[in-house]
């Protein structure tokens, strides 16, 4: 009578070669997904605005997946009207002819500014501008305002290192309709105004609940 030790071995044989190659599957697949969740765990290192060679900026493309921080509806600079003899009392008349801004932050920067309420070299800060317009005439929304056609996209970049060795950190840029670069506006044009009025490292945080929030928790 045959018995385990004296009995055919092929099928015990293929069954642990095929235990066998499962279980190096199995270590494999296991290898494999620890990687993909490192790799997914590590945050990416901050991404730099990117310029074309004579120094213009390129417009992000995928700015719209940016953390939103914001928006405003009318909101302008008034060059005829300096902090002292500003009216008491916003004026809101021109409300129906004005833009909504909605503002975007680079994630890199968010984080940044979530823990220590300072944003870091390589921030960038997208404003969409819409043309306000009204609802439809007679219907359920006659009332109220709402973002049309996009006039602009306005960029603010902090970078310590941009092109053509200006010492200035923040530049502005502005991107009509369709156009893919810009060259900075003069410093005179608005980091001058920026630096004087704006609440944080020339930026307005006082006008985006998102950035008010977060600055205020890390000054506790």
């Amino acid at each position: 009578m045959q018995n385990f030790w004296t009995r055919p071995r092929n099928g015990l044989i293929l069954g642990i070669l095929v235990l066998g190659s499962m279980t190096a599957i199995t270590r494999s697949q296991e290898r494999t997904t620890a990687s993909s969740r490192t790799t997914a765990e590590t945050p990416s290192a901050p991404l730099a605005p990117q310029y074309t060679e004579s120094g213009e900026l390129k417009l992000p493309e995928d700015f719209s997946t940016w953390v939103f921080v914001g928006s405003n509806l009318g909101i302008e600079y008034r060059d005829d009207s300096a902090p002292a003899d500003a009216p008491e009392k916003a004026d809101t008349s021109h409300l129906k002819s004005a833009n909504f801004h909605n503002v975007y932050l680079n994630p890199e920067a968010f984080r940044h500014f979530q823990k220590t309420g300072e944003f870091p070299d390589k921030t960038v800060l997208i404003l969409d501008v819409y043309k306000a317009e009204e609802g439809a005439p007679k219907s359920v929304v006659s009332r109220g305002l709402f973002p049309g056609k996009r006039q602009e996209i306005a960029v603010a970049v902090k970078n310590s290192a941009r092109p053509g060795g200006v010492k200035a950190n923040w530049a502005y840029y502005d991107f009509p309709p369709d156009q893919k670069t810009a060259k900075p506006f003069p410093e005179k044009a608005c980091y001058d105004c920026h630096l004087q009025h704006a609440q944080t490292d020339n930026v307005w945080v006082q006008f985006y609940p998102t950035l008010r929030a977060l600055q205020a928790q890390t000054r506790k």
